[in-house]
């Protein structure tokens, strides 16, 4: 959902090749510190150690500032910053809790200049992070931050990922807003991690507001819209959430399957099965899902549930074609019953039982009706005993096979009388 503080490990990663970055921030303290407090021998060997740094010698500068530590004062600012140099240097060799313990070492002392310290409280901060020791990381983050009086965006979103790794979702919010309201260009991953946060607490009007806001910025990137959309459904406004996935779908992102599929469910379920109809339909013209059976099925029941039957027998026949089965055309057969047009629904049904059905009983006992409808009573009572060989149809069956016999005797009697 989020990613887990990647850019830390990149930045790391980064200062293996770090001369410069080692360079000026240690040139920095000593510059500062070197007429009064550091010996004029520590200073002079540090500013040679640097320059091997900066030539990507870390390995023999790590061996020189060994040498070095063994020779300084014990308990000094020397130490402290042989210490700190020391731990710069082996991030620069990847080794990266070897860095912690001398960084630790050096803040231990106490000696470093106030700047100083917090800086390299923030990059033992930065360290355990990288090694995915979150709760560690946050000590010294916390510590750090608290002494800054302008937070860069950086430092205020490395802040809400310290704390959303450690589930303190709550906490990193207000440093996750801080740094996309700070940015002048905000990053994408600001946005996933504030999105993220408020998942995690389900709280749902902020995400979509969240979502809303990273639409702002990257309106082509489908993920945002489905997000939303879903958002919407989870907070039980279905319109919104169909609303969202129509402007995606208008605009020409939404494109995966799945979510198609949503938008035209929800049309369906929302009361405007026409709407979604049509929306499936150009979806199917357009390639955007597969035509098959799943999806023709979908469609047919659209129309059927918009009551548009021209349509749906269409796309029934369709279906039928594509399953090779019968009990498409069993669907169309009681459309055309609805409408009382029992020589269609005939059709239907011949065609239905002559391909595989689930329940061949149920076409012979509608198809009974249909021809007692026409008043062809022969056929249709052949066809009800025809139904009444399977258990599921067998009473209805039964049951139509007297009325129809009644019915028959009927019509023979007015018929007789007539002439």
């Amino acid at each position: 959902m989020y990613q887990k503080l990647t850019s830390i490990t990149n930045s790391l990663q980064r200062t293996a090749k770090f001369s410069l970055f080692i360079g000026g921030l240690l040139l920095t303290a000593y510059s500062w510190s070197a007429p009064n407090s550091v010996s004029s021998k520590t200073y002079k060997e540090l500013t040679s150690i640097q320059e091997m740094i900066s030539a990507n010698q870390t390995d023999q500068a790590f061996t020189a500032l060994k040498t070095l530590h063994s020779e300084v004062e014990k308990d000094s600012l020397d130490e402290a910053l042989v210490l700190q140099m020391l731990g710069y240097t082996e991030m620069g060799r990847n080794n990266y809790q070897q860095a912690i313990d001398h960084l630790k070492r050096s803040l231990a002392l106490n000696r470093l200049p106030e700047n100083v310290k917090y800086n390299v409280g923030y990059m033992v901060a930065q360290l355990y992070a990288a090694q995915e020791k979150y709760d560690e990381a946050l000590v010294f983050a916390e510590e750090w931050f608290k002494t800054l009086e302008a937070p860069t965006p950086d430092q205020a979103i490395f802040m809400a990922n310290i704390f959303a790794q450690t589930g303190k979702y709550k906490q990193a919010i207000p440093y996750a807003k801080q740094a996309i309201d700070s940015g002048k260009e905000p990053r994408e991953s600001w946005y996933q991690l504030l999105i993220a946060c408020n998942f995690e607490l389900k709280d749902y009007p902020q995400a979509a507001e969240a979502l809303k806001g990273a639409l702002s910025k990257w309106p082509t990137k489908a993920d945002y819209w489905e997000q939303l959309a879903s958002v919407y459904v989870l907070m039980d406004n279905e319109i919104k959430g169909l609303a969202t996935l129509q402007l995606a779908w208008k605009a020409g992102v939404l494109q995966k399957e799945n979510s198609i599929r949503s938008m035209v469910q929800l049309a369906v379920t929302q009361g405007i099965p026409e709407h979604g109809a049509r929306l499936l339909n150009s979806a199917l013209q357009k390639e955007a899902l597969p035509h098959d059976e799943t999806y023709v099925d979908l469609l047919a029941n659209a129309w059927l549930a918009a009551r548009e039957d021209a349509p749906a027998i269409t796309a029934f026949e369709e279906l039928a074609q594509l399953t090779k089965e019968g009990d498409p055309y069993l669907r169309i057969a009681n459309i055309y019953i609805e409408k009382a047009e029992w020589k269609k629904a005939e059709a239907a049904l011949r065609k239905a039982l002559d391909m595989k059905l689930e329940e061949p009983g149920k076409a012979w006992l509608i198809l009974g009706i249909a021809m007692t409808e026409q008043t062809r009573f022969d056929q249709g009572m052949d066809a009800f005993k025809k139904a009444r060989a399977f258990a599921y149809t067998e009473k209805q069956a039964s049951s139509w096979l007297k009325y129809a016999e009644d019915l028959r005797r009927q019509h023979n009697w007015i018929t007789r009388n007539q002439s």
